[in-house]
């Protein structure tokens, strides 16, 4: 080989060892983590994931390619939602709050002044709403106001009996809000006067994740456990090739999805959940 050639093929090696070290890591799932509780994204610039469920919880600030424990997180997770300025996990009986940043300690436990454990939350963050099921042989949904300082029994009139997953995003009305309810085998659910009455969406046969985002009105993603997405509502669905246990939308950026997909991997999507 001629000392032109054997440089050239230097060249092309060192090119693709650049390249490789220039790649950033793949993103992963915590061992434990593959069906996590709950999976949302904290309600600050570039803000960090938190994965919640048997294991306790789980942060990532790089997008899901490196996960620590936030201080505090090692306890068992049922729940968690963003409300006001704070993120409020469930431990059953308890909440604990942590900061947005997710690298501080958290509030000291606070007993859920309800009968029976809380299962599920939702909430508008910057804003002192916050929804919370418990089962007590069905479920039982309760509204505050003010922080959880107060809690109201809704009627909930039309709630499945078995919720797998609560979100709260904008309604079409300026302040207003819609709760979506994955209800399983009863498709999805949603309320528009706060939880009072729900009723059924078309076009979602099975709902096992909803994910909404306050930075865009009528976009819902929907894990059935095939992607669904709409961008109206609900009115039409559009339908991925994408399967996923789990899905979050960033709440200051609507076009930013994450979910876990059926092979243990986090994946992202930059256009709102189309493509993954």
């Amino acid at each position: 080989m001629s000392r032109a050639a054997c440089l050239l093929v230097i060249a092309l090696a060192a090119l693709g060892l650049a390249a490789c070290a220039l790649e950033p890591p793949p993103r992963t799932v915590p061992a434990g983590f593959a069906k996590p509780r709950f999976m949302l994204i904290s309600d600050e610039a570039q803000g960090p994931l938190l994965l919640g469920g048997d294991f306790g919880l789980r942060s990532s600030f790089d997008g899901g390619r490196t996960w620590q424990t936030p201080a505090g997180g090692d306890a068992a997770v049922l729940a968690g939602a963003s409300y006001a300025d704070a993120i409020v996990v469930s431990h059953g009986s308890t909440s604990q709050s942590y900061g947005y940043a997710l690298t501080g300690s958290p509030s000291d436990s606070v007993a859920w002044p309800f009968a029976a454990p809380v299962t599920l939350l939702a909430g508008r963050a910057r804003q002192e709403r916050v929804w919370a099921i418990t089962m007590e042989g069905t479920a039982r949904l309760s509204y505050s106001n003010d922080g959880g300082a107060y809690w109201w029994p809704m009627p909930a009139i039309g709630l499945c009996a078995h919720p797998r997953m609560l979100a709260v995003g904008p309604g079409a009305a300026a302040a207003s809000d819609r709760l979506w309810v994955a209800c399983g085998w009863e498709g999805l659910a949603v309320s528009d006067d706060l939880g009072v009455h729900f009723h059924q969406v078309a076009g979602i046969y099975r709902a096992l994740d909803v994910a909404v985002t306050r930075a865009k009105a009528g976009l819902v993603v929907v894990s059935t456990p095939q992607v669904a997405v709409t961008k109206d509502d609900g009115a039409t669905w559009t339908y991925t090739s994408f399967w996923a246990e789990r899905i979050a939308i960033d709440p200051r950026n609507a076009d930013l999805v994450f979910a876990i997909g059926r092979d243990s991997r986090l994946h992202a999507s930059l256009d709102s959940g189309l493509t993954f």
